[in-house]
């Protein structure tokens, strides 16, 4: 799957959902909230204990994920979309790369 991505890393993205994606999740602390999500669904107070990132900052980062149908919240906890885990799965092989 990921390779199948490698070649468009590497150019200039013109889709602004794209870019705002890539905007997104270059924020401090938004890998921090995925990671933690792809463990088990949380509530809001459960991802600002583990995250450590201040409550304004976690609901900020929280709402612009969501608007990117990245996660989504049920009944009070924040979960990943099938979205969502495919990003974190790619997050995770970028990752590999520097190992």
């Amino acid at each position: 799957m990921f390779a199948d991505a490698v070649p468009t890393l590497f150019r200039e993205i013109t889709n602004e959902k794209q870019q705002k994606l890539l905007k997104v999740v270059s924020r401090n602390g938004v890998s921090s909230i995925l990671f933690n999500l792809e463990k088990s669904p949380m509530r809001f107070s459960q991802l600002m204990f583990r995250t450590k990132l201040n409550p304004g900052i976690l609901d900020r980062h929280l709402k612009a994920l969501m608007q990117l149908n990245v996660i989504e919240k049920r009944n009070d906890e924040y979960t990943l979309t099938e979205t969502g885990k495919r990003l974190v799965s790619v997050l995770l092989e970028l990752l590999n790369l520097v190992e």
